[in-house]
């Protein structure tokens, strides 16, 4: 019988990492890797005359943080022509432009915040455009929903468009695995969209981040929204595509709990710190048994879970290739 050094020690398959290149600017990184080009942009927030020119297209005040130059875009050029280009991306004015505003918004998007001044606010004598519900603002705004609760999953661009499924899956498991060869991250970033500290009453925060491994991307755009006293809100949107396959999964979470509810968790009643990290909230609501938040009318429309599938076009044959790569790089 052999002895122990005689055994060989297990060697992982050889697999050919595919290959990429990477390009950092100043504002801007973009990474090429198979058919795909992946651009993160991040710039400062708009000046005066860029917020005044945002403010007149969507008929509200931006929040106090608005990096309307920042950007998250994934585009699929399987052949390197326009009519077969997929383009997947995320900006602030996107995601902005699905905040209700307009008179009835409260009944189209749902959700409506009242927090503990809302009634001194509607007794205030104040111009007729102001909503009851809203903060007083130094200039006239259409009523809008002061939380800038957006339900925005990204703009997709191309001959593809997402459809609904009810049998595909995010590969949890897969995205949690920590092999340091297979799932090394090759490209990260975390883009900010907007941030609102919602005239003193909580926080309203939208960020976009990605991952690239050797056998895929991962996306995950938060919206985080803190109203203090009333309620934790939460829309996640997370994107996954495994190299080589021709579809990419897209699941939208919407979720909120009551202020109290999540408070009553602190591990240390006299340390808030913990309702400000979107993680622990997020964990706390998903783990929850007490009842939801309270908001007045039409529940919010982000509310629940959806699952969509884009499918893109035949890829090129180095995508042909990258797939049979793929498939040894899963290893689960």
């Amino acid at each position: 019988m052999a002895s122990l050094a005689d055994v060989a020690p297990a060697r992982m398959p050889s697999v050919r990492m595919p290959h990429f290149t990477l390009e950092r600017g100043r504002h801007s990184s973009i990474m090429k890797i198979g058919d795909w080009t992946i651009t993160s942009t991040k710039r400062p927030i708009l000046n005066g005359k860029e917020v005044e020119a945002s403010e007149k297209t969507l008929n509200f005040t931006l929040p106090e943080m608005t990096f309307g130059n920042n950007s998250l875009s994934l585009t699929y050029d399987p052949h390197e022509r326009e009519r077969d280009r997929v383009e997947i991306v995320f900006s602030a004015l996107n995601a902005l432009s699905e905040v209700g505003v307009g008179e009835g918004w409260e009944e189209q998007k749902g959700g409506a915040v009242l927090v503990s001044m809302a009634e001194s606010w509607k007794n205030r004598s104040a111009p007729s455009s102001y909503l009851s519900d809203t903060p007083m603002t130094p200039a006239p705004v259409k009523p809008h929903d002061w939380t800038y609760s957006s339900t925005h999953a990204a703009r997709i661009a191309g001959p593809s468009t997402m459809s609904p499924s009810s049998t595909h899956e995010l590969p949890l498991r897969l995205l949690a695995r920590q092999d340091p060869v297979l799932d090394q991250i090759l490209f990260y970033d975390d883009v900010p969209l907007f941030e609102d500290e919602l005239h003193d009453h909580g926080e309203s925060i939208y960020n976009v981040r990605i991952r690239v491994m050797p056998h895929a991307w991962f996306v995950l755009a938060r919206l985080f929204i803190r109203v203090d006293q009333v309620l934790f809100r939460i829309f996640d949107v997370r994107l996954y595509h495994a190299f080589g396959t021709e579809e990419v999964i897209r699941e939208a979470w919407g979720m909120e709990a009551d202020y109290e509810m999540v408070k009553a968790r602190l591990e240390k009643p006299s340390d808030l710190s913990p309702l400000t990290d979107p993680n622990w909230v997020h964990q706390i609501i998903n783990s929850r048994e007490g009842p939801a938040s309270q908001t007045k009318g039409k529940p919010w429309i982000g509310l629940g879970r959806k699952v969509d599938v884009l499918q893109l076009p035949k890829p090129s044959s180095n995508g042909t290739e990258m797939e049979r790569d793929m498939q040894k790089l899963n290893i689960s």
